[in-house]
Protein backbone atom coordinates (compact mmCIF):
# COMPACT_ATOMS: atom_id res chain seq x y z
CA UNK A 1 0.00 0.00 0.00
CA UNK A 2 1.32 3.42 -0.96
CA UNK A 3 1.70 6.17 1.63
CA UNK A 4 -0.30 9.29 0.82
CA UNK A 5 1.67 12.43 0.07
CA UNK A 6 1.48 15.71 1.96
CA UNK A 7 -2.08 17.07 1.71
CA UNK A 8 -0.97 20.70 1.36
CA UNK A 9 1.36 19.89 -1.53
CA UNK A 10 -1.37 17.96 -3.30
CA UNK A 11 -3.95 20.66 -2.65
CA UNK A 12 -1.74 23.06 -4.61
CA UNK A 13 -1.00 20.42 -7.26
CA UNK A 14 -4.74 19.93 -7.86
CA UNK A 15 -5.20 23.68 -8.19
CA UNK A 16 -2.30 23.96 -10.65
CA UNK A 17 -3.57 21.06 -12.77
CA UNK A 18 -7.09 22.49 -12.76
CA UNK A 19 -5.77 25.87 -13.89
CA UNK A 20 -3.64 24.23 -16.59
CA UNK A 21 -6.75 22.42 -17.83
CA UNK A 22 -8.80 25.64 -17.80
CA UNK A 23 -10.98 24.47 -14.90
CA UNK A 24 -12.03 26.97 -12.25
CA UNK A 25 -12.52 24.94 -9.08
CA UNK A 26 -13.87 27.93 -7.13
CA UNK A 27 -16.61 28.44 -9.71
CA UNK A 28 -17.30 24.70 -9.79
CA UNK A 29 -17.86 24.82 -6.03
CA UNK A 30 -19.96 27.99 -6.20
CA UNK A 31 -22.11 26.59 -9.01
CA UNK A 32 -22.64 23.22 -7.31
CA UNK A 33 -20.78 21.19 -9.94
CA UNK A 34 -18.70 19.77 -7.10
CA UNK A 35 -19.07 19.96 -3.36
CA UNK A 36 -16.44 20.16 -0.64
CA UNK A 37 -16.39 16.37 -0.33
CA UNK A 38 -15.68 16.03 -4.07
CA UNK A 39 -12.89 18.58 -3.73
CA UNK A 40 -11.39 16.71 -0.79
CA UNK A 41 -11.60 13.47 -2.76
CA UNK A 42 -9.70 15.08 -5.63
CA UNK A 43 -6.90 15.97 -3.23
CA UNK A 44 -6.89 12.47 -1.73
CA UNK A 45 -6.72 10.92 -5.20
CA UNK A 46 -3.80 13.21 -6.02
CA UNK A 47 -2.08 12.19 -2.79
CA UNK A 48 -2.14 8.58 -3.97
CA UNK A 49 -0.65 9.34 -7.38
CA UNK A 50 2.56 7.55 -8.31
CA UNK A 51 3.53 10.14 -10.95
CA UNK A 52 4.04 13.23 -8.77
CA UNK A 53 7.48 14.02 -10.20
CA UNK A 54 6.19 13.71 -13.75
CA UNK A 55 3.21 15.88 -12.89
CA UNK A 56 5.39 18.62 -11.42
CA UNK A 57 7.65 18.57 -14.50
CA UNK A 58 4.65 18.68 -16.83
CA UNK A 59 3.10 21.63 -15.02
CA UNK A 60 6.45 23.45 -14.98
CA UNK A 61 6.92 23.24 -18.76
CA UNK A 62 3.28 23.26 -19.91
CA UNK A 63 1.21 25.69 -17.85
CA UNK A 64 -1.72 25.15 -20.27
CA UNK A 65 -2.94 21.68 -21.23
CA UNK A 66 -5.71 20.55 -23.56
CA UNK A 67 -6.52 17.89 -20.97
CA UNK A 68 -5.02 16.34 -17.88
CA UNK A 69 -2.33 13.72 -18.60
CA UNK A 70 -3.31 10.04 -18.79
CA UNK A 71 -1.69 9.34 -15.42
CA UNK A 72 -3.66 12.05 -13.60
CA UNK A 73 -5.93 10.58 -10.94
CA UNK A 74 -8.40 13.44 -11.54
CA UNK A 75 -8.34 13.37 -15.34
CA UNK A 76 -12.02 12.43 -15.70
CA UNK A 77 -13.15 15.00 -13.14
CA UNK A 78 -11.22 17.78 -14.86
CA UNK A 79 -12.71 16.74 -18.23
CA UNK A 80 -16.24 16.76 -16.81
CA UNK A 81 -15.78 20.16 -15.20
CA UNK A 82 -14.30 21.60 -18.35
CA UNK A 83 -17.37 20.45 -20.30
CA UNK A 84 -19.78 21.98 -17.80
Amino acid sequence: MQTLGNARDHFWRVIKMAKACDVDLSSALDEGQIDIDDYAQMITKCQGCTQVGTCDKTLAVAPKLAEAPDYCENRETFAELRQA
